[in-house]
């Protein structure tokens, strides 16, 4: 099956070429045989129209000499060329007076009867065969002895040239082209296919080999990488996916087991309800019997209410518990939990907070009247609470117990509880406060609040394992960056400040959580095609020359094509074809117009220049600050989107210089004069 798809494909491929070579090799044949035959067909003209004047100088010759019988000799001796069918002289009413054939002297001419318009005709093609030429003899004095002065014309020369061997080397002539693009077209098919076969077909085999053993059911099949090339690359890359795929197909089987662990807890409530309304029935038909019932049934409708209450609290829970997986981003995880808390429960204020060793910790709080919002510091006086909930040595009760404060009443006016992940490692906290009733938390709200918080630490923990997995992609993408670079000083660093201050940048500007990583993808590949490009031209000093720069300019096209094979790259590789694209549609490799450019390659644009400009190049020093900054503004509206310069101005004059000197700029190099 394999090797019939290989075959499919090397035969469709050389089958193509084959075809586009002989298209192309035929169309330049006949071509070629189209100008050799003009070629041959004006030559012959050309010896017709020869031939015709030398038979009038030589009559003139002999008029001058007196001469006139030799007219006749004349004749003969240039028609003993075989491929003059005709040489006559011919009266104005086209009787012959003189022919190389004695024979047909004093008779009529067939053809001069058929081509009366020889005045305006000039040489005839006839039958791609022959050639009919007429010309006329004018009266001169010397002629005056045999004819009137006032006789125009005294004759008429009719010359029928055979060109049937010029036809027959044309045929000759087809026949070796076509014989020699038969040739061609066949060595050129073999090679390729040879080419093909060990370049391409053999590492594509390797890959199909292992996707079938994959759709076997053998996850632990690997591709066998023999090279680093696009293919090897490709195999590599497949390598990880498989290996990303079997631990998140572990994490999915667990999630399941979860899942059907929680279902059958569902299905018991739903027992639990069928017989309440049976129970219901009975005591309908007790009431009769005994007021004493009633009461009971009074208590009982209650507890059905406060089930209901519980059931819709449940939904809300399985609700979240669907959202939270899908959601990566904290913050908004955050969010979600804090207001589902406090509308499950009826909570006044829920304020949610977890710290990150990899990142800035972050704070989040709702109130029932003013909705959610993310808190730029941490509120004081929860710190008691957040200190005993995220230190375990403070811990008064376990990890798995609740935090309680009850007022003067012994109501329970604030609970909180800490967000335990794998490990028993505490990872945030979330405190609620008042019932909006104004009422005590119930003992069922608190087990509520151990539901969330034990979805809210799960969703916290992909989060983890999501930054933590995204965190080492980065790594290996930055190692081989940075390997890209190491070769160049000038380059060095290059692509990690450009990704830190694109990031900025989409924040600025407003892009979300999804577009900026894609932006931050783009950022840190967007050089890699320059591994195509020669060292010696990358680094070069002085001004490139036209075809250096016309190698340079082909870099977006490579790192395109590098990236390729990588479905999930798509965005990221298109920002990267246009990144040396200008917003007047003068710059390369496509000259895209700002229309047609995506707003995050307008974003690289920008911020790739400002780079450029403040580190040393091969052919320049750093920029100061404030040139950059005026060339940024004067190449707004024409290099770059305006809009975009203006945000990005904002932004740095915002930060401040200390930010660009955190980034990796020497700015004390660049101060303003």
């Amino acid at each position: 099956m394999i090797l019939r798809i290989i075959m499919s494909i090397r035969t469709k491929i050389i089958t193509i070429i084959a075809l586009t070579l002989v298209l192309s090799v035929t169309a330049t044949t006949v071509i070629l045989i189209r100008l050799q035959s003009d070629e041959i067909i004006n030559s012959k003209f050309q010896d017709t129209l020869f031939i015709s004047d030398l038979i009038v100088k030589s009559i003139d010759n002999a008029m001058k000499e007196g001469r006139t019988v030799d007219v006749q000799k004349i004749l003969e001796n240039i028609g003993r060329n075989r491929e003059l069918m005709h040489l006559r002289i011919l009266s104005p009413d086209g009787r012959i007076l003189k022919s190389k054939n004695g024979a047909e002297i004093g008779t009529k001419s067939r053809n001069y009867i058929q081509n009366l318009l020889y005045k305006k005709q000039g040489p005839t093609l006839i039958d791609k065969t022959a050639i009919n030429y007429f010309k006329e003899i004018p009266n001169r004095e010397e002629c005056y002895k045999c004819h009137a002065n006032n006789e125009m014309p005294i004759g008429i020369i009719e010359i029928k040239h055979d060109i049937s061997r010029s036809h027959a080397t044309i045929l000759s002539i087809k026949k070796l082209l076509v014989i020699s693009s038969i040739t061609i077209v066949l060595s050129i098919s073999l090679i390729l296919g040879l080419l093909f076969s060990r370049f391409v077909l053999k590492p594509l085999k390797n890959l199909l080999l292992t996707i079938y053993e994959i759709e076997g059911g053998n996850l632990q099949a690997t591709v066998k990488v023999s090279g680093n090339d696009e293919l090897g690359i490709i195999g590599t890359s497949f390598n990880n996916m498989i290996n990303t795929i079997n631990s998140l197909h572990d994490k999915n089987i667990n999630k399941e087991r979860e899942i059907v662990r929680i279902k059958a807890a569902l299905d018991n409530m739903g027992k639990v309800e069928d017989l309440n309304s049976q129970l219901g029935l009975k005591i309908k038909e007790l009431e009769k019997a005994n007021k004493a019932v009633t009461f009971l049934s009074k208590e009982l409708k209650s507890k059905n209410i406060e089930l209901i209450k519980t059931i819709v609290r449940l939904k809300k829970i399985s609700d979240v518990g669907n959202i939270l997986p899908s959601t990566l981003n904290n913050e908004d995880l955050m969010k979600i939990i804090s207001k589902t808390t406090a509308e499950v429960v009826n909570a006044e204020k829920v304020t949610l907070y977890m710290r990150n060793e990899l990142k800035s910790s972050l704070t989040v709080q709702y109130e029932k009247d003013t909705g959610t919002k993310t808190m730029d510091r941490f509120p004081l006086e929860y710190k008691t609470f957040y200190d005993k909930m995220l230190n375990p040595e403070l811990l008064i009760t376990p990890v798995s117990e609740i935090y309680k404060i009850e007022d003067n009443n012994q109501n329970i006016i604030q609970i909180g509880m800490p967000l335990e992940i794998k490990g028993h490692n505490i990872t945030g906290a979330i405190l609620l406060e008042n019932k909006a009733d104004g009422s005590s938390f119930t003992e069922d709200e608190i087990e509520i609040l151990k539901i969330l918080s034990n979805q809210a630490s799960a969703a916290i923990e992909n989060i983890l394992l999501y930054d933590c997995l995204k965190n080492n992609y980065f790594a290996t993408i930055k190692s081989f960056v940075n390997a890209i670079e190491a070769n160049d000083r000038f380059a060095k660093g290059h692509s990690e400040r450009v990704r830190v201050l694109s990031i900025e940048l989409g924040r600025y500007i407003g892009l979300d959580f999804t577009e900026i990583e894609v932006l931050e993808h783009a950022s840190i590949l967007h050089d890699i095609g320059k591994i195509g490009i020669d060292s010696f031209i990358l680094q070069k000093h002085g001004k490139l020359t036209s075809n250096e720069y016309s190698l340079i300019k082909e870099h977006p096209v490579i790192g395109e094509k590098i990236l390729c094979p990588i479905g999930t790259l798509n965005d990221v590789r298109n920002i990267i074809l246009q990144h040396h694209e200008r917003y007047d549609g003068k710059g390369y490799p496509y000259k895209l117009d700002g229309k047609q450019l995506s707003l995050k390659a307008r974003i690289l644009t920008v911020v790739d220049s400002f780079d450029a400009m403040m580190t040393d190049r091969p052919y320049r020093d750093a920029l100061p600050l404030y040139k950059v900054r005026e060339e940024l503004r004067s190449n707004a509206g024409t290099q770059f989107d305006p809009d975009i310069v203006k945000a990005f101005i904002e932004m740095i004059d915002l930060k401040g210089e200390q930010f660009l000197s955190a980034v990796g700029y020497n700015i004390t190099l660049k101060i303003t004069t």
